[in-house]
Order: C-alpha cells, then sequence, then structure tokens
C-alpha cells in the first residue's frame, strides 16, 4: 500500500498433456502508485503469455471464417469492428483450445452474456488473446485500427523478433515492438510513403490478408481456386491486391501445397461449418 509493490506468482497445472496453459506461470503485480492513465483510444495490454500459433489456431482445416452479406456483397475495403475481429479469431481457435477455454463470462460493462459475440470475446479476454479499455468497456461495435490488430497478431509470438520496422510514424508509438514483430514475420506491410498508419481502422481485406498470412493460407494465382467457389460482386476483379486473400478466407476449401513452395492449390470445396453451433 501507498505506494508499495506487491507481487504474486500464479502456477497453473496442466490438466491435461496439450492444454493451452501447459505448465505456465503467470505474475500479477498491483500497486496503489498513481499512474497516468492511457489514452482512451490506447487498450489495455494484457501480460497473458501465449502458446505457439500451432497449439491455439487451427491452420489445418481451411474453413471459411468470414462470411459475406446478404446482397451478395463481402466489402473488401470496409472496417471490421472488435466484437467481429473477436469472432474470427474464435473460429479459427483449435478446437479443443476453444472447449478448454469457453466461456461467455466477461468483466466488461459493455458485453452481456446474452449478445451474439458475447462467447468469443469472453472466451479470447480469458486466453489473453483480446483486451479492453481503461475504462471496463471493450467497445464491441467500434472499428480495429491496424496498431491494435497488429498488437492482437503479435500475442501469438511472444518471442517474435522486435527489431524496429522502419515505417515512419510508429517511433513512438504503444504498439511499436507489436508492429515490428508483425512486421519482421511477414503478416504486415506499409504504404508507398514509408507509414504504417497505425491510427487507421483496418479494412475487412486487411483483416483477412493478414490472417491468412499468419496460418499460411496463401493461393499464389487465380489458377490455384477452383471455378465453382463462391464469388462476390465486389470481389470480381482478380487483379485486385485482396483478391486472393478474400477468397481464401471466404471458401471453405481442401487444398495442397505446391511443390517446393509456400503456396497452396486448392483441390476441392468443402462445407462451411455452422459456426452458429460454437458461439451459442
Amino acid at each position: 500500500e501507498n505506494g508499495t509493490l506487491l507481487s504474486r506468482e500464479l502456477t497453473y497445472v496442466p490438466v491435461k498433456d496439450g492444454s493451452v496453459w501447459h505448465s505456465s506461470t503467470y505474475t500479477a503485480r498491483f500497486s496503489r502508485i498513481p499512474v497516468t492513465p492511457a489514452k482512451p483510444t490506447e487498450p489495455k495490454q494484457d501480460t497473458v503469455t501465449l502458446a505457439p500459433i500451432p497449439q491455439i489456431l487451427n491452420g489445418d482445416d481451411h474453413y471459411a471464417y468470414l462470411v459475406g452479406y446478404e446482397d451478395g456483397t463481402v466489402r473488401p475495403n470496409g472496417s471490421i469492428s472488435r466484437a467481429e475481429v473477436a469472432t474470427v479469431l474464435f473460429r479459427l481457435l483449435k478446437d479443443d483450445v476453444r472447449m478448454q477455454n469457453l466461456t461467455k463470462d466477461n468483466a466488461y460493462s459493455d458485453v452481456s452474456d446474452t449478445a451474439w459475440y458475447a462467447a468469443a470475446v469472453s472466451t479470447l479476454s480469458k486466453m489473453g488473446v483480446i483486451s479492453g479499455y481503461p475504462d471496463g468497456t471493450f467497445r464491441p461495435n467500434a472499428a480495429i485500427t491496424r496498431a491494435e490488430f497488429a498488437a492482437i497478431a503479435a500475442r501469438f509470438d511472444n518471442d517474435g523478433d522486435k527489431t524496429a520496422a522502419k515505417f515512419s510514424d510508429i517511433a513512438t508509438h504503444w504498439a511499436k515492438d507489436e508492429i515490428s514483430i508483425a512486421y519482421n514475420n511477414g503478416w504486415i506491410t506499409g504504404y508507398p510513403d514509408g507509414t504504417f498508419g497505425p491510427q487507421r481502422d483496418i479494412t475487412r481485406a486487411e483483416t483477412m490478408t493478414l490472417v491468412n498470412r499468419v496460418l499460411n493460407r496463401q493461393p499464389e494465382t487465380e489458377e490455384d481456386l477452383l471455378p465453382n467457389m463462391t464469388v462476390w460482386t465486389d470481389n470480381a476483379n482478380p487483379k485486385a491486391w485482396y483478391y486472393l486473400a478474400v477468397q481464401e478466407a471466404t471458401n471453405s476449401h481442401y487444398y495442397e501445397f505446391k511443390t517446393n513452395s509456400q503456396y497452396e492449390k486448392w483441390t476441392e470445396l468443402r462445407e462451411t461449418r455452422d459456426w452458429t453451433e460454437l458461439e451459442k
């Protein structure tokens, strides 16, 4: 109290082999020392250590994890909300990881357990993948920024390379290390003028591109797709930079990797999972 730093270590004993929290130790620190509150646009940063990507996310089964709209569009240049991002990542969790951590309980004042995104937000918050704001809110309907999304991605690689990315606008940004990790992993790129645009809202196309790169879900050319796939009226130009990424994210398919290549070739379409069953 009165400025004294208190700390306690909590050790989680694995329930069974393969547990996402396998033999992990977490340190919680509590302090009554007055601190300067974070800016309202900056999310609270959790310190939970995640298991490596292969233990958490399903990169093997290429299910569609994002769907379009009833009018036949997918709106690649539209923004994506924080709740929608949580839902995408929730769907991509390995089934056993999802079930081990599944919950609708959370401490956010603006996320009720009856909300359509309750399971996704609550489960990923429990795991430390996403976090809220210092005022106790999650702001599910707010657009998510490029910096916030890079920070989420970087949490899947806590030992990642923090060598500063040479973007001209991140030197003093709260997520500069996370942006650098994502950049050094080849997950993100910047703009031709040398900026990253950390405060810009990330678009749906950028989201799909980043997720696909994290999971190594990358067809190389239009010929790697299938003619009977789902198509969208606003993603009809194969020359658009996001065309392949959008098709990859919105079509469930079987695939094989091309010879001596990181790129995949689709072999057959498959039925998309009923995600609503997981989100109940």
